[in-house]
């Protein structure tokens, strides 16, 4: 019956978009190239959400960077998801209840989208905010109490089981 399953909803923030052509970081680099590869080959289990925050962040980067992420985004199949006044209200709530302060407001809109149109996992890069088990159960409370499924905070390092590394 595996073909009956939905697909997995992964919305990704503006970090795995850049991480593809930035150097700074090799494995990183090469594990986020791989997450790609892995998705595209296999879109029958697996489906990309991009939110207008995302593409605020990226627009807020350099030439060379709107460049470089004008080529991934081209190169994946994703949908675009719309400015949303419920998302937005969302990460305020996410604010108000401590998830992260005011000053994170962007990294709890990407949380608050991935929230709000029923993705399963936001994938990111950012550990220091996101990607951790603090904010996770902070989300995970405030999702519950609002009556939202369950969200995952992951990098793209989960999805390749190891495979940048020989195993």
């Amino acid at each position: 019956m595996l073909g009956a399953m939905r697909k997995t909803r992964l919305y990704l923030d503006t970090s795995p978009i850049i991480r593809v052509s930035d150097d700074r970081s090799p494995i990183r680099q090469a594990i986020t190239k791989e997450f790609f590869r892995m998705i595209a080959e296999r879109s029958e289990e697996y489906e990309l959400f991009i939110s207008p925050v995302t593409f605020e962040e990226l627009d807020d980067g350099t030439e060379d960077r709107k460049a470089a992420s004008d080529l991934v985004l081209a190169a994946i199949d994703y949908t675009k998801l719309p400015l949303n006044d419920d998302a937005e209200d969302l990460a305020e709530l996410y604010v108000r209840e401590g998830v992260l302060s005011q000053t994170h407001i962007d990294d709890l809109r990407h949380v608050a989208y991935a929230t709000f149109f029923r993705c399963d996992y936001v994938i990111t890069w950012n550990m220091r905010h996101l990607a951790n088990e603090q904010t996770l159960r902070r989300v995970s409370v405030v999702n519950t109490v609002e009556n939202y499924g369950k969200l995952y905070i992951a990098t793209p390092e989960f999805f390749i089981g190891g495979k940048i590394y020989g195993k």
